[in-house]
């Protein structure tokens, strides 16, 4: 991914959460089952994080994007935030869009 992806998506990333379009945290995102359009991982989570969405996404089928070279801490002014989910459908498929190029 290149930087201006990378600046497009914590773009969209921020969008989504001035909106409120966003699940914070892997217990969050597991128990809201059908809600997320799209589930965002940091490339910096830990085993057992990337484990639990791992296998959640493969239960639900929802898209993932791992995100390198930037943290979502950084993006949204979080500590220790390593995964959110994305609800709105529209950013969902903007971010895979820039990922996806």
């Amino acid at each position: 991914m290149n930087a201006e992806a990378q600046a497009k998506i914590s773009s969209y990333i921020g969008f989504a959460a001035r909106a409120r379009k966003i699940i914070y945290g892997v217990d969050q995102i597991t128990a809201r089952v059908k809600k997320q359009k799209l589930i965002v991982m940091c490339g910096t989570a830990g085993e057992n994080t990337k484990k639990q969405i791992t296998a959640y996404v493969e239960k639900t089928s929802s898209p993932l994007v791992v995100l390198e070279g930037v943290t979502i801490e950084e993006i949204l002014k979080k500590n220790n935030c390593k995964a959110i989910a994305v609800t709105d459908e529209n950013l969902a498929k903007a971010i895979i869009n820039y990922c996806n190029a």
